[in-house]
């Protein structure tokens, strides 16, 4: 499995690099009332609107990812929609790169509280849970939603 190795919250996590359109530096969401607190807004990328969601305070459950020059935003198509572009912005605390991992030899980690958490797979000699972006958006309507249903000024 080609995937984007990332790090959120001192941890290892792999995205499939076919849901990965884009990285780019953070920048600061346009806040939205009414959102949890891992989704601490909207980022404009060329004109759409498109949810932030923060990894740090989605997969640890506390805390941000903080500003600094490693941070990075993925920008993801989760994969739902027929004809449309339902994709969300995913906040890291830095990139380790794009790879080839193994996505038989892992252990099967899979939690019903945590869908669109899976397998931990090894990278560079260290584990990383598979993080399935079609699942986090299957899972969180306000990101499987194309066109930004999180429009600022409409609410969560």
């Amino acid at each position: 499995m080609r995937a984007f190795v990332f790090v959120a919250a001192g941890h290892r996590y792999a995205l499939d690099a076919g849901n990965v359109q884009a990285v780019h530096p953070l920048v600061r969401p346009r806040p939205v009332p009414g959102a949890p607190a891992w989704l601490p807004g909207v980022i404009d990328v060329h004109g759409e609107f498109v949810p932030l969601v923060d990894a740090v305070a989605l997969l640890a459950g506390n805390g941000t990812v903080e500003r600094t020059l490693g941070a990075r935003v993925l920008l993801v198509d989760s994969g739902i929609g027929d004809g449309t572009r339902a994709r969300f912005a995913l906040a890291v605390d830095r990139v380790l790169g794009a790879c080839e991992l193994d996505a038989l030899g892992g252990w099967g980690a899979g939690t019903g509280a945590t869908p669109w958490l899976g397998a931990v797979v090894q990278h560079d000699g260290e584990p990383a849970q598979r993080l399935d972006a079609r699942a986090l958006a299957e899972r969180h309507p306000q990101l499987a939603a194309p066109g930004g249903a999180l429009a600022p000024g409409t609410g969560a």
